[in-house]
C-alpha cells in the first residue's frame, strides 16, 4: 500500500504590503533594509479585513481543494487542521471545518498546534493513521496562520518578516506498489529556547486581555536548528540507502532565506533544487514549506517517483525533517 499527495490549494488573503510599507514605517530604525534582506522578504499577504482569520482562510482553502479534486460527497475519513493561531479552543477547529465543508460523520477531526512544525506533523500523522485501519482511505490535512495578528506592529519581529496563508492537501492510500509516501522522518526538540517566542506571554491563567496580547519575541534565529538538519539529512540518506543525488529538491522552512542559504552551503544543494517563496508570501508558519511545494508543483518540478524532504522548525524550538517519495 502507497500513499499519495493527491493534490493541494493556498489560500491568501487580497492585501499585499510590500518591503516599502516596512521601510517608511520603520525609517528611523536603521536595521530595516539588513532585516528585509536577511529574511529574504519582497512582499506578503496580509488580513485587513476583520471578518478573516486562521479559520476562514483554512476552509478557503479546504473548499478548493475539495472542489478542484473533485471531492463532492464528503468522503474524508480523517481531518487534520494545524495552527498556532487557533481561532477556537472548543470545539476544535478541525470539527467546524467538517461542519463547514460537509464532511461525512465517520470521521476523525482534531487539531494540532505544534508551532510551524504543525502541518509536516499533521502530515505525519496522517500517515500513520491511514496505514493504522483498512478503513481509512483519505485524509484532509489543512494548516493556517493569522501571524500578523499575534506580532506587535511597533516592532521589526516579526511585523517585517511574516504574512498570512492557508494551505489544504488531500492524502490518499493508493493500490500502487511504488511505495509512494513517507519514507522516514526524524525529529529534535530543544528546550533551552522555551522562553524565546511565547504567547500569552505569561500564559493563559496570567492574563486577563489572552486574544488581544501580542506574542513575547525575543531574539530567535532558528540557526541552530540547521546543524540538525544537515546532519538529519545525512541520517536518513544513510538509513534509507539513498544519496544526495536521489533527492529532487528541498522544501525548507521559510521563516529565514538565510538558514536556507546555510544549509544550500553545508550541504552543496544546487539552488534550483531548493523551493524558495518567502519573498512572495512571507513567513506563514505551519504552512510555509507546503506552500513551496504547491510552487514547485504548479511549476511541473514534481512528478511521480520523485523523493523529496521536508524540513521546518517550531518556537521553543523543534524541528523536523522527512523524507517522501512522490
Amino acid at each position: 500500500m502507497s500513499l499519495k499527495i493527491s493534490a493541494i490549494d493556498i489560500y491568501h488573503p487580497k492585501t499585499i504590503r510590500d518591503n516599502n510599507y516596512y521601510i517608511d514605517k520603520f525609517k528611523h530604525n536603521n536595521k530595516i533594509i539588513e532585516i528585509l534582506k536577511k529574511v529574504g522578504r519582497n512582499k506578503r499577504y496580509v488580513i485587513s479585513d476583520q471578518s478573516e482569520n486562521a479559520l476562514t482562510m483554512a476552509i478557503n482553502a479546504s473548499e478548493q481543494v475539495l472542489k478542484n479534486y473533485k471531492i463532492d460527497d464528503g468522503n474524508i475519513d480523517i481531518l487534520i487542521f494545524a495552527s498556532t493561531t487557533l481561532e477556537y479552543l472548543s470545539p476544535t477547529n478541525a470539527l467546524l471545518l467538517h461542519a463547514a465543508l460537509n464532511i461525512k460523520q465517520a470521521c476523525v477531526c482534531f487539531d494540532i498546534n505544534a508551532n510551524c512544525l504543525g502541518m509536516f506533523l499533521a502530515l505525519e500523522q496522517a500517515s500513520v493513521l491511514l496505514n493504522s485501519k483498512t478503513s481509512y482511505q483519505r485524509a484532509l490535512v489543512v494548516a493556517a496562520d493569522h501571524l500578523t495578528k499575534i506580532g506587535r506592529e511597533d516592532t521589526l519581529i516579526p511585523s517585517t518578516i511574516v504574512g498570512d496563508a492557508a494551505a489544504a492537501m488531500i492524502l490518499e492510500k493508493t493500490n500502487d506498489t511504488s511505495g509512494s509516501g513517507m519514507i522516514d522522518r526524524v525529529y529534535q526538540t530543544d528546550s533551552r529556547f522555551k522562553d524565546t517566542i511565547v504567547l500569552p506571554p505569561h500564559g493563559f491563567s496570567n492574563s486577563n486581555t489572552t486574544y488581544n496580547e501580542k506574542i513575547h519575541w525575543d531574539i530567535f534565529s532558528g540557526i541552530e536548528s540547521v546543524e540538525f538538519a544537515a546532519e538529519a539529512l545525512d541520517t536518513l540518506l544513510n538509513n534509507n540507502n539513498l544519496k544526495m543525488e536521489d533527492i529532487s529538491c528541498f522544501l525548507l522552512s521559510q521563516f529565514t532565506k538565510y538558514n536556507i542559504e546555510l544549509l544550500q552551503d553545508k550541504k552543496k544543494i544546487p539552488w534550483d533544487k531548493i523551493e524558495y517563496i518567502g519573498d512572495q508570501y512571507g513567513y506563514t508558519g505551519a504552512n510555509s514549506l507546503f506552500i513551496a511545494y504547491a510552487s514547485r508543483l504548479k511549476k511541473g518540478l514534481i512528478k511521480k517517483g520523485d523523493i523529496v524532504v521536508f524540513w521546518t522548525l517550531g518556537a521553543g524550538y523543534q524541528t523536523g525533517l522527512m523524507l517522501w517519495k512522490i
